[in-house]
C-alpha cells in the first residue's frame, strides 16, 4: 500500500494484526498470519538453533524482529522469520529491532507467493552475510552467501546438504519431507525438523 491511512495502522496495531507488517521504502507490505506448518518449522528451528548458538558462543538468534535500513530516505524495514547476530556484534540490537547495520544471517521460511526472494536486495544492501531460505512445503534449503556486493547461492555438497559458514550448521533433506539440521562442529548434535 502506497497511501496508508493512519487509522488503519492504528486499528491493525490495536488488534495485533500488524505483527508481520513490513515497510519497504515507505510502502506498507501486510503479510498474512503464518500457517501451522510454517510456525512448526520456525518453532523447531528456534528450539534447536537458539540453545546451540548460545552455548557455542556463536551469537544471538531472535525471531520476528525488525531489521531497519537507516540509510533509506523513507521508513524501511523487513521482518525475517529468524535473525542472527554474531558474538561481538550485539550492539546492533535496539529496543525496536536491528539498527546500525545488518545482522549476520537471516532465515526466511518460504511459503507460496511470499516475498522472501524480493527481500534479498534489502539484506545485501545492509551487508547480511547469509540469507537462508527454507521452503515450507518441500523443506529444500537454499543458502545465499554475500560475496563482495552481491549474493551467490551456496553449492550443495555431494549428499545434497548445504552448510552455513556463519551459523556453523548444515541443512539436509530427509524423507517425509523433513529437514535435518546438524552442528558442523559436532555432527552428533542434530535435529530432524
Amino acid at each position: 500500500m502506497l497511501e496508508v491511512d493512519p487509522a488503519l495502522l492504528e486499528q491493525r496495531r490495536r488488534l495485533g494484526l500488524d505483527r508481520r507488517d513490513e515497510m519497504w521504502e515507505g510502502v506498507l507490505h501486510m503479510a498474512p498470519a503464518s500457517t501451522n506448518e510454517h510456525q512448526r518449522i520456525l518453532d523447531e528451528l528456534i528450539m534447536f538453533l537458539g540453545p546451540l548458538l548460545k552455548a557455542a558462543g556463536r551469537g544471538v538468534l531472535r525471531s520476528g524482529i525488525n531489521v531497519f535500513d537507516e540509510a533509506s530516505s523513507s521508513e524501511s524495514y523487513r521482518i525475517p522469520d529468524l535473525t542472527f547476530v554474531a558474538a561481538g556484534r550485539e550492539a546492533l540490537f535496539a529496543a525496536d529491532g536491528i539498527r546500525g547495520g545488518g545482522p549476520d544471517v537471516v532465515i526466511e521460511i518460504r511459503s507460496p507467493n511470499d516475498e522472501s526472494y524480493e527481500k534479498l536486495p534489502f539484506y545485501a544492501k545492509l551487508g547480511v552475510r547469509e540469507a537462508i531460505i527454507v521452503d515450507r512445503d518441500t523443506k529444500q534449503t537454499e543458502i545465499i552467501r554475500r560475496v563482495g556486493d552481491r549474493y551467490e547461492p551456496v553449492a550443495p555438497e555431494a549428499d545434497g546438504s548445504v552448510a552455513s559458514e556463519v551459523l556453523g550448521v548444515c541443512f539436509a533433506l530427509l524423507d517425509g519431507p523433513r529437514l535435518l539440521v546438524t552442528d558442523t562442529a559436532d555432527r552428533s548434535v542434530s535435529s530432524a525438523i
